[in-house]
């Protein structure tokens, strides 16, 4: 059995960013659902102000509950260097800083998904030079942020956004992603909300040593804790 605890998620946002429960709502339905694990995410860009009070919050709120509480912020990956857009001062205050493909990270900057897929269809860019980027991003995201504990939030997530698919990476790149993984202690996500990674992606994962955590990447309290592709890929890899 894959070293994933379903009575943990690791990844539910709040009305401090776009979640529609408070970090009190949340917790509730955490305790309701017998959760052992609640990870408070909410997202950030480099202009972010709240992560101070966020973070008290959350301090404050772990001596009325039994649920270990994290704290992290999302920030998504900006160009093919894999900068992230978060503000720098946050990071004395949180946890983990969970890494996300909301753009498609290119050499620029970031890019819509709708702009990528037009490029994809006019064939001014390859899926092969595209799915590249995305590997060259993140690898180069955990490898300069790996001072801070951090998560790979539903990776590969953007690439059906614009028309391709987990099966069209390269094995090259999988293991060169696991390296990096395992080399930087990133803890990667099993998204429920997403359907990502792939039980490839995942086994890779597992075979090199990489930790994994599952999530609903919830933005409503009733979803927290609540899985059905992760288990069902944990019985395809069991």
């Amino acid at each position: 059995m894959l070293p994933i605890n379903l009575l943990e998620d690791h990844h539910v946002h709040s009305t401090f960013s776009d979640g529609r429960g408070t970090l009190e709502e949340n917790i509730a339905a955490a305790e309701q659902a017998g959760l052992h694990h609640l990870g408070c995410v909410d997202h950030v860009r480099v202009d972010t102000t709240y992560v101070p009070v966020y973070a008290a919050a959350i301090r404050a709120l772990r001596a009325t509950t039994a649920l270990t509480l994290s704290i992290g912020i999302e920030a998504k990956i900006l160009d093919t260097s894999g900068r992230l857009d978060f503000p720098i001062d946050a990071l004395d205050h949180i946890d983990r800083v969970y890494v996300a493909d909301h753009q498609f990270p290119w050499p620029e900057g970031p890019q819509s998904p709708r702009q990528v897929k037009t490029w994809l269809e006019q064939g001014d860019v390859s899926p092969a030079r595209c799915i590249e980027m995305l590997v060259e991003a993140t690898i180069g995201a955990m490898r300069t942020n790996r001072s801070h504990q951090l998560v790979l939030a539903h990776v590969f997530s953007i690439l059906p956004k614009v028309g391709l698919t987990e099966a069209a990476v390269p094995e090259t790149l999988v293991r060169e992603l696991v390296t990096a993984a395992a080399d930087t202690k990133t803890i990667v996500e099993v998204s429920e909300r997403w359907h990502c990674p792939s039980a490839r992606i995942v086994g890779a994962m597992r075979a090199g040593g990489v930790a994994l955590v599952c999530s609903t990447d919830s933005h409503a309290a009733v979803t927290i804790g609540r899985y059905q592709y992760v288990r069902s890929l944990l019985e395809e890899l069991a």
